[in-house]
């Protein structure tokens, strides 16, 4: 893990404004150099070292973001995380110890949003962790003036309701859609651009704040779930079509469930 003694100056939060963060990893080392850090640079942090304490602390608390390990011993953060989505859409950054594409892709498709490689570079977690944390707070929660004025980018026949301001969609049955931030904000960036194809090296520059690089399967990997969530059909796909050396068009919400 890469030591970075002194503090980042950008952001350094006040009690009534720190972000609560979850640190989970089986190594007793690393919790300590992550959470020293993290709290150095304003950032309230909970530890667990096995699923268990995790799953106990998601009960008992909430969280504003975690941050995930991939292997715990006999445990995988896969399995941690899987269950953790069945409550909770907390964002989440796993960490991997190999640079292995097929366990970025499984991870996302859990429903990470976003991943970093050990050993871990704290100056880039700690980015990673600002640029999810100011995606999935613009949810709003302030209320007010704010919060009424959140405009409906997409109704069909009243049918599908997509609100990016509050970052909710709902079904045509009115059953709220569950979407990871990293699903959601793919989504904003579709429906704001519906009509005209979107290149995977604009969508990964705007969504994940990266470079696209043809070995990285992450865009793909949401695409299908959002697929999963929206199409009628995910085998043949009519509202996120793939434009073949392109990269994705939104043809706007199906009419029909």
């Amino acid at each position: 893990m890469t030591n970075v003694s002194i503090r980042d100056d950008e952001s350094q939060g006040t009690a009534m404004s720190k972000p609560s963060l979850l640190l989970v990893d089986d190594d007793p080392d690393i919790l300590e150099e992550l959470g020293s850090y993290l709290s150095a640079n304003g950032m309230a942090v909970s530890q667990a070292s096995d699923a268990r304490t995790a799953l106990q602390m998601f009960r008992d608390n909430t969280f504003d973001l975690i941050v995930l390990d991939l292997w715990l011993g006999n445990e995988n953060g896969f399995d941690l995380l899987r269950e953790i989505r069945q409550t909770h859409m907390t964002p989440c950054i796993m960490c991997t110890a190999q640079d292995e594409a097929t366990d970025k892709v499984v991870g996302l498709e859990l429903g990470a949003d976003d991943y970093v490689v050990k050993p871990v570079n704290l100056r880039e977690l700690l980015a990673r962790i600002r640029a999810l944390l100011r995606r999935s707070q613009t949810s709003g929660g302030g209320g007010g003036a704010q919060e009424e004025q959140s405009v409906l980018m997409d109704e069909v026949g009243s049918r599908w309701i997509f609100d990016p301001m509050r970052r909710k969609l709902s079904s045509p049955d009115g059953n709220l859609v569950p979407l990871t931030t990293a699903e959601c904000d793919l989504l904003i960036e579709l429906v704001a651009h519906e009509g005209r194809p979107q290149t995977r090296e604009e969508l990964c520059r705007r969504v994940f704040n990266r470079q696209w690089q043809p070995y990285d399967r992450s865009l793909d990997s949401i695409v299908v779930k959002l697929r999963r969530k929206l199409e009628p059909n995910p085998d043949h796909p009519m509202v996120i079509k793939t434009i073949r050396g392109k990269g994705y068009l939104f043809t706007g919400f199906p009419t029909e469930s």
